[in-house]
């Protein structure tokens, strides 16, 4: 069955980019920040004020991405600070550990520049949501043609599949990028004009702080023309947590940064014969003692098990259709690759042939649905 993603199409400066996103996608927005909304109840109001030294922190890093921030504040008609807040998961879903706010200074630059923060009252912690992505990563010699390979499941409440969007950035001085979305603006994985692609996976460490959240970190890193500078996005110092940053190029490198807010190992594809697999823990043993949610080690294993299998098994012969089969496995389900019950299920699936900036979307489980074909 074929269950297309909708597209939105944008150009301009990063506010004009971010008001086109927030009025093509105003309804989902504005439903996922009643539901939000509705889910913190009373501890909104402090939440807003947890996430000040947040806000600092992106504006003295990442000022462009807070002007579009703000231009999809205001094409969708939702405060802004509201929609600031729907970007920190570090808040939302993660407490914030040893967060002494007016001890807390930036690492780069001049520390007496830095913002007086307010120290935010206790907030009640809510659990991880629902998450769970599973990546192959490949490139030569691990690849059948010679190109670089990347497939991805993302696996989110199964709601999340009524708010996907396939987003085209273009502003005016980046590279054009081509992003799957959450209402339109949160990025989850993408690719730019310039060759250079990100996919990857949630981890738990137990360091967050205050910084700048990972969510918008991940637009950052897709507004770099090389691997190597979207590398040093992904580790920037003023990170308040990290996802698992799985970046490839067209030079046919692939890096894998397995991040926390103050930690991080970085792996190379070339190391393993052109192979990176990666689910929701940790694997390097250096970071092992940062883990968080031990508990939900075991269904990350089964399904990174799973990639590493067919790493090994098709070494040498990746490519769509390897990728295609790995993303509908579903050995040791219900914690499989293609997940369908639980709090988590597959919402969308991704191909991506970098070396010819293809990408192809599953809405769903794809399993159940086809490949749809996106260009940039």
């Amino acid at each position: 069955m074929a269950t297309s993603i909708p597209i939105i199409e944008t150009r301009g400066t990063h506010y004009e980019v971010g008001h086109q996103i927030g009025v093509a996608a105003r309804e989902h927005l504005r439903a996922m920040h009643a539901e939000t909304c509705a889910e913190y109840r009373s501890t909104w109001q402090q939440l807003l004020r947890a996430s000040a030294p947040f806000v600092a922190a992106t504006q003295q890093r990442l000022p462009n991405v807070l002007e579009e921030m703000r231009g999809v504040a205001a094409g969708a008609e939702i405060p802004f600070d509201d929609l600031f807040l729907m970007s920190v998961e570090e808040l939302l879903y993660e407490e914030v550990r040893g967060l002494e706010v007016r001890n807390w200074k930036l690492e780069v630059g001049d520390t007496r520049s830095s913002p007086a923060l307010p120290t935010p009252s206790p907030v009640t912690r809510h659990p991880s949501p629902p998450k769970g992505c599973s990546d192959l990563a490949a490139a030569p010699p691990a690849t059948r043609d010679g190109h670089v390979w990347l497939a991805h499941n993302n696996d989110l409440g199964a709601s999340s599949r009524a708010h996907l969007f396939v987003t085209r950035f273009r502003v005016t001085g980046e590279p054009e990028i081509l992003a799957v979305t959450v209402g339109g603006w949160f990025i989850s994985i993408g690719m730019n004009h310039a060759g250079v692609s990100l996919t990857g996976n949630q981890l738990n460490a137990n360091d967050s702080r205050a910084g700048v959240p990972r969510l918008l970190i991940v637009r950052d890193i897709l507004a770099q023309t090389n691997l190597d500078d979207a590398l040093a996005s992904a580790l920037m110092p003023e990170r308040a947590s990290s996802y698992n940053n799985i970046i490839g190029s067209q030079d046919r490198r692939i890096v894998n940064a397995e991040g926390s807010a103050t930690a991080a190992a970085v792996t190379w594809a070339h190391t393993d014969d052109g192979i990176i697999a990666h689910t929701n823990h940790y694997l390097a043993p250096e970071m092992l003692h940062l883990e968080a949610d031990a508990a939900h080690r075991n269904m990350s294993a089964s399904r990174c098990a799973r990639a590493l299998d067919y790493a090994q098994k098709y070494r040498g012969h990746i490519d769509f259709e390897i990728c295609a089969r790995l993303l509908r496995d579903h050995v040791y389900a219900p914690w499989s690759v293609c997940k369908h019950a639980g709090q988590s299920v597959t919402v969308f699936s991704a191909i991506i042939d970098l070396t010819e900036l293809k990408l192809w979307l599953a809405r769903g489980n794809p399993c159940e649905n086809e490949f749809s074909l996106y260009t940039i």
